[in-house]
């Protein structure tokens, strides 16, 4: 099932990645960092990461100080 498999290239090696465990959005973000020879500049990957995991910390904060807030508030 060659459709539910995204290869890439990193530094030389190939990787397939099993399209069904990840969302659509992600699967198109890494799209857009594949040449059309399917490989991924390690630096853009990382790039991508770091900007992922920045989202993604400053949501659990978000998420804490709202739940924090809606405690507060609930005690009130």
């Amino acid at each position: 099932l060659m459709e539910n498999i995204f290869r890439v290239c990193i530094n030389g090696r190939y990787y397939d990645i099993p399209t069904q465990n990840i969302s659509q959005n992600t699967l198109e973000n890494l799209k857009n960092l594949t040449d059309e020879n399917h490989t991924i500049d390690p630096r853009k990957l990382l790039g991508a990461f770091l900007e992922a995991s920045e989202i993604s910390n400053t949501l659990q904060t978000n998420i804490q100080t709202a739940l924090q807030t809606l405690e507060t508030l609930k005690n009130i």
